[in-house]
């Protein structure tokens, strides 16, 4: 966790408390606009996510999914499945240090179909 205690990522990582709604917003908002710069550059495909919103998915929270990673694929490619696991693990570190809890029930890296996020506050009491 060296990492996130990098002065630089923790600022960034900061900026964002799952807890308030505003914040929630505005994680979507950053989420929709990769999706949108993805779109508008089609010779990226194979470099980015594909990403798949369903805002009526879950009451709480905010959800996405995605079938394509390019780190699963340059994993893959090159033989790091085995280390991918890990890098897939940071987002739940990341989520946390915003004060929020990533669901999650498959991943590419773990052999699933798609790679799931499903983001509550820490304070949500039962998500649904």
């Amino acid at each position: 966790a060296a990492f996130m205690d990098n002065p630089f990522i923790r600022k960034v990582m900061s900026s964002i408390d799952f807890n308030r709604e505003t914040d929630m917003k505005k994680f979507a908002e950053r989420m929709h606009k990769a999706e949108e710069w993805a779109e508008a550059h089609p010779e990226y495909q194979d470099k980015t996510w594909d990403f798949h919103f369903d805002e009526k998915r879950h009451k709480d929270g905010f959800y996405y999914h995605f079938t394509r990673c390019p780190l699963e694929k340059f994993a893959r490619e090159h033989g790091y499945l085995n280390l991918l696991p890990l890098c897939c693990d940071i987002d739940h570190i990341a989520v946390e240090r915003n004060k929020g809890v990533l669901h999650r029930e498959q991943t590419l890296a773990t052999g699933g179909a798609i790679c799931d996020y499903w983001f509550v506050g820490n304070q949500t009491k039962n998500p649904s």
